[in-house]
């Protein structure tokens, strides 16, 4: 699994078929609010490494608008936790709401949810 570390602290994980945001100095059990703050450049640059990796992770990653639950980034169920969780991007960057009881995990894609957070990306950044 590769791995990248921002300077605000988000931690990106990936390998085939997924995605990973995690907190660089872990995650307490109940602790659930993350706000991840860039400047435009470092956003620009966090768009672009999101491109990156989703094209190494699968194939035909096409950015799209969400039409259906499946597709939009927004809500994450997390299996592992039984807990959901959301995504969000705000003015200044990204906001994480974690699943509950995750002690790594922040929010995890699969491919219909990174194809929509690209568009979403795309869209902020012109």
């Amino acid at each position: 699994m590769k791995t990248k570390i921002f300077d605000n602290g988000l931690v990106i994980k990936h390998r085939k078929s997924a995605i990973i945001f995690e907190n660089a100095s872990g995650k307490k059990e109940k602790e659930e609010r993350f706000l991840y703050e860039f400047t435009d450049e470092e956003f620009k640059d966090f768009a672009g490494y999101i491109e990156e990796i989703a094209n190494e992770a699968w194939s035909n990653v096409v950015p799209k608008e969400a039409h259906s639950e499946a597709s939009d980034y927004d809500e994450y169920y997390d299996r592992k936790y039984d807990a959901n969780g959301s995504l969000s991007i705000s003015n200044k960057g990204i906001l994480i709401i974690a699943p509950y009881w995750s002690v790594d995990t922040l929010y995890q894609f699969n491919k219909p949810k990174i194809q929509s957070f690209i568009y979403d990306l795309r869209k902020k950044l012109n």
